[in-house]
């Protein structure tokens, strides 16, 4: 969906969202992210128009990735599929994490 000078595609929007959720996940952002996203998702689209409009005559300047994130999360649909990547990986960290916890337990009973 075309939002402000540069027309995007599926391919990019999903690539955007993976940046996002890695960085999430990366620098454990993950319940503010939640809460965050949560919280602006029933106005995400006016708020993504709103933002456009205030800073439309910057991109020229600063590049097109500046309007990126207005353009993908301004979609209901684009922040439901974000959330549902860092819930995703984060329960499979969590998973992760408590097998290493049991098998460490389970060798120290061994020993």
């Amino acid at each position: 969906m075309p939002f402000l000078y540069k027309a995007r595609s599926e391919e990019e929007i999903n690539a955007i969202i993976e940046r996002t959720a890695e960085a999430v996940l990366k620098y454990d952002l993950v319940e503010p992210a939640v809460l965050f996203f949560e919280s602006v998702k029933p106005l995400s689209f006016m708020g993504g128009k709103m933002a456009a409009t205030g800073l439309a005559f910057l991109i020229p300047l600063i590049g097109y990735s500046i309007d990126d994130f207005f353009v993908v999360f301004q979609e209901t649909a684009n922040i439901e599929k974000l959330l549902n990547i860092i819930e995703t990986r984060k329960m499979a960290e969590l998973e992760k994490k408590r097998k290493e916890k049991a098998a460490k337990k389970q060798k120290k009973i061994k020993k």
